[in-house]
């Protein structure tokens, strides 16, 4: 009988040895109620601390009720005062936060913590191609189709950003427009939100007298926000470009700035996107160009969603007879992957 007791204890004393572990390595919210929350720390934003127990989904916490934070893993945690560390949470004492920076402690005030988000991995990509199109037979006989797409992909410091634009219109037998545009920009990410680029893009309407544009650039940009829920970037820049318009050929300098904004709302199924450029020719009659794309996607199957988008092209010295804009309002579907 005694051996069976020893061995019943050994038993459990195993299973506490693989179960210890495994508890140690979650993260810990301890409340200023005395509540303990257990789980997986994702982050903290907004004033909001959020956590997935393993018995729920993730919810968030007010930061202001969290007294304590425990977590293993290292986050890109920005502070009250501008400073942006890389840091473990290591828990509390006499309401002071400690943070682990390059293995030295860093006690700071939790609300003080605007923002901690784990760091990204090396690899991400993400790709939306669209298609919108309309025909119109009858009274008025119209095609219009749209082809747009854009991709993001990192891999460590290196990001890499294209995109291009297949427009095509044609009213009663005769094409209106035919504008083909892709674009491509490099960055080599530094440590924190900035880093340096380059750009190169190629576009043409002969509907317009375009010919041919082409541009090439170097950047200094800045990450705002880099999440799962919002990606804002800016650069600003100078390149050279060289076009034949209205049949006139010309080249030189150009001042480049262009603005990136994604923002994903109701957990996904709904995502706002602008995106905008604006070049400035230092040459010829000193033509700003600018483009931007507006809209919404909206969820319909799995990586399939509608769009609905306002596009504007504008030019403060196009070829002589067209027009100085171009509005379009493209609604259709897209996919993501």
């Amino acid at each position: 009988m005694t051996y069976l007791i020893a061995r019943s204890g050994l038993s459990r004393l195993l299973c506490l040895s693989f179960l210890l572990p495994a508890a140690a390595l979650a993260d810990q919210l301890i409340m200023k109620n005395g509540d303990i929350i257990t789980g997986d720390i994702s982050g903290i934003a907004d004033d909001t601390v959020k956590i997935k127990p393993a018995y729920t989904d993730e919810f968030a916490v007010s930061l202001a009720e969290v007294a304590s934070i425990e977590a293993d893993e290292t986050y890109d945690v920005v502070l009250l005062d501008g400073r942006e560390v890389e840091a473990r949470f290591a828990g509390a004492q006499d309401g002071r936060q400690t943070l682990i920076v390059d293995q030295a402690p860093l006690t700071v005030g939790i609300a003080d913590i605007t923002v901690a988000a784990p760091p990204p991995p090396y690899y991400e990509r993400v790709t939306h191609i669209d298609l919108n199109a309309t025909w119109r037979d009858g009274n008025t006989d119209s095609q219009n189709t749209l082809l747009y797409a854009d991709t993001r992909l990192r891999m460590g410091q290196h990001r890499h950003l294209a995109g291009l634009t297949f427009a095509r219109e044609e009213q009663d037998g005769i094409q209106t427009k035919k504008q083909d545009l892709l674009n491509y920009e490099y960055n080599y990410l530094l440590d924190g939100p900035w880093y340096l680029g380059a750009t190169a893009s190629y576009e043409r309407d002969p509907i317009k007298e375009l010919d041919h544009r082409y541009k090439i650039g170097g950047l200094v940009g800045r990450d705002f926000f880099n999440d799962d829920v919002k990606f804002l970037t800016a650069s600003l820049g100078l390149g050279w470009s060289e076009e034949e318009l209205g049949g006139v050929t010309d080249s030189g300098a150009v001042g480049l700035w262009k603005l990136i904004y994604e923002h994903k709302l109701r957990g996904g199924d709904l995502a706002f996107f602008h995106n905008h450029n604006l070049d400035y020719q230092f040459y010829g009659a000193n033509n700003a160009i600018f483009k931007s794309n507006t809209g919404f996607r909206f969820d319909v199957f799995e990586s399939v969603y509608a769009n609905v988008a306002l596009r504007y092209d504008y030019e403060t010295e196009p070829a002589p007879g067209a027009k100085h804009y171009d509005t379009t309002l493209a609604v259709g579907l897209g996919a993501e992957f």
